[in-house]
């Protein structure tokens, strides 16, 4: 049971979807109960598992950090825009990049991603099942686009945390912001193999960064990126809903006192749905118990027809400028 004020959040099946937009308008997150059944969530996890037996790590290594400032210079991140691509955890492999003599490959995986959604057919199918685009429907949005997706593996032992964010300081659109997390638990997050934290309310705040590209290069090319201090330049329609964005002590970190900083714990079950405001502040603590937690994860926006804009410096970017895959609309 989920004690606290985030138990207002919790919103059960068996009603009506649009409730789930009230609890996003109060406090920035929602939990949809028993959202994916238990055969979805193991027939993800099976398709997951037989990705990773099919990839081979000694190809590219790449790890996956949210510690400090983020200055990506790795050109596999960047075209995992685009592809099925493989992380791994900074704990599961030695100062040389090699991967620890105790960790398997399937063990030492941090995330894969950002185009599961469009490349593989059992991903592709939840993204834009019934269910999903009925919720997005229901909450409000008009044109819903899905840039991103990831599975997360949150591995025993070795799962790294997920310091205090904002979705939208990664996912950024203009002339607002529209980013939407629905982050589906495939096992059951506790407090014991880091589940989500969050901070209830903060969503009515601005966005205070965003993780930007510092000049536009061609496709070929590795961008440099940085990030962006947005707290002097509030849109005053955001500023006018609530507190002025200023820089947080706890941005981009670990509070050591994650209640007294306003956070609050947010367990979940297999088959649950966790709906996250793009301006909410959360994070995950690491996994140092002998259970995985596993959850696959969607990040869309609305798109060019609601008339918003993806912003051009943000660090995903589809080649020649594509457009992101409709969740309505069929693929061509």
């Amino acid at each position: 049971m989920i004690r606290g004020a985030l138990l207002s959040s919790i919103i059960h099946s068996s009603l009506a979807y649009e409730a789930v937009r009230d609890a996003l308008e109060r406090d920035g997150v929602a939990v949809v109960k028993n959202f994916a059944s238990a055969q979805l969530c193991d027939r993800l996890r099976s398709r997951m598992e037989h990705l990773l037996n099919e990839w081979e790590p000694d190809e590219h290594r790449s790890v996956f950090r949210t510690d400090g400032d983020q200055h990506v210079s790795d050109r596999y991140f960047f075209e995992s825009a685009e592809k099925i691509s493989f992380f791994l955890e900074p704990d599961a492999v030695n100062t040389d990049g090699s991967l620890r003599a105790n960790i398997t490959k399937n063990r030492a995986v941090n995330k894969v991603g950002h185009a599961l959604h469009v490349i593989d057919p059992a991903f592709r199918a939840y993204a834009t099942s019934a269910p999903v685009v009925e919720l997005v429907r229901a909450i409000g949005y008009e044109d819903p686009v899905l840039p991103q997706s990831m599975y997360i593996f949150k591995q025993p032992h070795v799962g790294g945390a997920v310091t205090s964010h904002q979705d939208a300081t990664f996912l950024y659109t203009t002339p607002r912001q529209t980013v939407l997390g629905l982050w589906l638990a495939l096992e059951d997050a506790t407090l014991e193999n880091g589940c989500l934290w969050a901070r209830r309310g903060s969503h009515r705040e601005s966005v205070r960064r965003h993780f930007c590209r510092r000049d536009q290069v061609a496709d070929d090319e590795i961008p440099e990126m940085h990030f962006i201090d947005l707290a002097a330049e509030v849109d005053a329609e955001v500023d006018a809903k609530g507190p002025k964005a200023e820089p947080w002590e706890f941005e981009g970190q670990m509070p050591e006192d994650l209640r007294a900083a306003g956070f609050e714990a947010l367990p979940v079950q297999k088959g649950d749905l966790v709906v996250i405001h793009g301006q909410v502040d959360h994070l995950s603590l690491p996994n140092h118990s002998a259970k995985s937690r596993h959850t696959f994860q969607l990040h869309l926006i609305e798109g060019p027809n609601a008339g918003v804009k993806w912003h051009e410096g943000n660090w995903l970017q589809y080649s020649g400028k594509r457009a992101f895959p409709s969740m309505t609309q069929p693929q061509s």
